[in-house]
């Protein structure tokens, strides 16, 4: 199995930078020994209307195509496996479609895939012109989409059928697309439909709602969001109204910032997010066996410790973290308007989780007029973050990916 992550042939980035790649690439997989930590029980929830029951930790699969790694969390009782479309250029929904073939328990396992359409240059709306990888969001670009996942997937439905990265309520409410999920749905290729958001959450999931067709919200909950009280109380606003609600991004980057190379408190962040009732399960991107055990042992004691208390304190008090709140409020400071929140996005893909693939995708997701090569001859970056990340250096590494 080929790992995804960082390749010293591939991404060789400035020393000055500080990206070394051995050096903050993710562990690989590991088999030995990791078999015999059991987590001490796994613990469900109800997913909203859906009345899925699935466990308070699901697998996150964005990084990590391991059979062997999946067959573990499916032995110790994870019944939830997230993807999407554009996962590891397809391999994370072929693999899973491989092991739930070969297991023989599709029917037992619940599949969530995402579909990512283009949008505007401003990144509030779908647009039906597509754009490099991105597809134009049209029935026929749906209905392409979804049939070649369910290729990979082996199947002829998924379970969760999300709207991926909608970041506004124009998005969650564009009718074509809307239609078509709905469709969808009523022709059994999937039995729920939701939204993923990565920004303007709050919004994002109230207009969700009010739409009444969706039933799954996928939301960035962290205990570093600045606006984590507002996401909380738009998360209690869909599950007051029959929404199962799943949160991604629980770590907030994994890593605090590049210079210390100090990771989050990985349990603790988990079960910061997973306090709050409202919140069915989590996703964490899982590529190692330790990893996997961490993860699901969480669930025996929610309960924060005086010490993972203050680790998570500690971390909300570091400057200029790996996490980017995607608030957007950088690009008014920026004279060319480059979309600095994806690239910073982007950035915490291969710093913080080691998945080049991923951040190369992201980056080439982005408008030329918009994108890298409308930065680097300003005399001075004018770009300001609120919260200390150091955008031109970010950039600069990004740059270097080529």
């Amino acid at each position: 199995m080929k790992q995804e992550g960082i390749n010293r042939r591939e991404f060789v980035i400035k020393s000055a930078v500080g990206l070394v790649a051995a050096g903050v690439g993710l562990h690989p997989a590991r088999t030995r020994g990791a078999e015999e930590k059991r987590p001490s029980r796994i613990v469900y929830r109800t997913l909203g209307r859906t009345n899925l029951r699935i466990p308070l930790v699901s697998f996150g699969a964005m990084n990590s195509d391991s059979p062997d790694l999946i067959h573990r969390a499916l032995d110790l009782g994870v019944n939830h496996l997230d993807t999407a479309h554009v996962y590891l250029r397809g391999k994370s929904e072929k693999a899973i479609g491989k092991i739930l073939e070969e297991r023989g328990c599709r029917d037992e396992v619940y599949v969530a895939t995402k579909m990512l359409f283009n949008r505007d240059k401003e990144k509030r709306v779908f647009v039906d012109r597509g754009r490099g990888k991105y597809a134009g969001a049209t029935a026929e670009n749906f209905e392409k989409q979804l049939a070649k996942s369910f290729k990979r997937l082996r199947s002829d439905y998924v379970d969760i059928l999300y709207l991926h990265s909608c970041l506004g309520a124009e998005m969650v409410t564009y009718e074509p697309m809307l239609k078509q999920f709905v469709k969808a749905k009523e022709a059994g290729q999937t039995r729920f439909i939701g939204v993923s958001t990565h920004s303007n959450e709050p919004e994002t999931i109230r207009a969700a709602v009010d739409a009444g067709v969706w039933d799954v919200i996928l939301t960035s909950y962290n205990f570093l969001q600045d606006h984590r009280g507002e996401v909380k109380e738009a998360i209690q606003y869909a599950t007051n109204r029959g929404l199962g609600v799943i949160a991604m991004k629980t770590q907030g980057g994994v890593r605090l910032n590049r210079e210390k190379k100090v990771e989050v408190n990985h349990a603790a962040a988990l079960k910061w997010v997973l306090q709050d009732d409202c919140v069915c399960t989590t996703i964490p991107g899982i590529t190692t066996f330790d990893q996997l055990h961490l993860d699901l042992g969480v669930m025996s004691n929610l309960d924060l410790s005086d010490e993972e208390q203050r680790d998570l304190e500690i971390s909300s008090l570091v400057r200029g973290h790996l996490y980017c709140q995607q608030c957007r409020q950088c690009i008014p400071s920026c004279s060319r308007h480059v979309e600095i929140p994806t690239f910073m996005r982007a950035y915490m893909y291969v710093a913080g989780y080691g998945n080049l693939h991923e951040a190369r995708s992201t980056v080439a997701g982005v408008p030329p007029e918009r994108g890298l090569s409308r930065c680097g001859d300003c005399p001075s970056c004018t770009a300001r973050c609120r919260n200390g990340i150091e955008i031109r250096e970010r950039l600069e590494s990004l740059r270097a990916m080529g």
